[in-house]
């Protein structure tokens, strides 16, 4: 009871103190936009699922909308019960939904960004390779794990389906040796206290770059859209980018 009473307690503040720590971070210590000459833009319309994390719901990918959708792709939301079930059965879920989003639209490639645990899924879902499935970018993805989860589980295990795989303590849910189904990209937050850039890392991305940024909002950034624009279209993030 005391667990449940405290996880709705945090869930209910951090509604409100939202887009106050928004408006605090997204302005600090960034990086200049990409220049006018690189191609933001696909010729022909693309889709992209963007897939929300824990605790949220399809309204936290909203920033990335109005970004992708001018360059030239269709965004279509997943929403999932983020702390219901355990991080293989979304992932199944997710593959599924992709599967049938695919058969909707047999010629129109379809791409995934995933946030934190909805970066886990991503390359979960695509892992083997869905023929029809382009590119995959994984933001703030606790791929090894994440202390935060490793310190809760005991506390919050019974609440939330996903913690034990999501911990750092064994491995986490994409460990060593991981090699993802499709062309994916890893985007780690510098300022991540949740999943530190050394746990996003992902043996068989074809590229990682980490960004300024807090785990939550590292996506609200204009850099951080640019660059995974950048990787829808050419495959790679931007040559400037900073890598590990």
């Amino acid at each position: 009871m005391k667990a449940g009473f405290w996880l709705s307690a945090i869930i209910g503040r951090w509604n409100w103190l939202a887009p106050l720590l928004a408006v605090s971070l997204i302005g600090c210590n960034s990086l200049p936009d990409l220049t006018e000459e690189t191609e933001l833009k696909v010729a022909q319309q693309e889709n992209v699922v963007v897939v929300h994390g824990l605790f949220r719901t399809q309204r936290a990918m909203r920033p990335l909308r109005t970004p992708l959708s001018d360059a030239g792709f269709h965004v279509i939301e997943y929403r999932y019960p983020s702390t219901r079930k355990s991080v293989d059965e979304l992932g199944r879920e997710l593959r599924q939904f992709l599967i049938d989003q695919v058969a909707l639209a047999p010629q129109v490639p379809l791409h995934v960004v995933g946030h934190s645990l909805g970066a886990v899924i991503a390359v979960k879902a695509t892992t083997p390779t869905i023929t029809g499935i382009g590119r995959v970018v994984q933001i703030s993805p606790p791929n090894l794990g994440s202390p935060w989860a490793g310190s809760l589980e005991g506390m919050l295990g019974s609440w939330i389906a996903s913690i034990e795989e999501l911990s750092n303590r064994k491995g986490g849910p994409l460990p060593l040796g991981t090699k993802p189904g499709s062309t994916t990209g890893v985007i780690a937050a510098n300022s991540d206290t949740l999943v530190p850039q050394e746990l996003t890392y992902l043996d068989g991305a074809v590229d990682q770059i980490h960004l300024p940024g807090s785990h939550t909002f590292v996506f609200w950034r204009s850099r951080t859209q640019q660059e995974i624009i950048h990787f829808l279209v050419h495959g790679r993030f931007s040559d400037d980018a900073p890598r590990p």
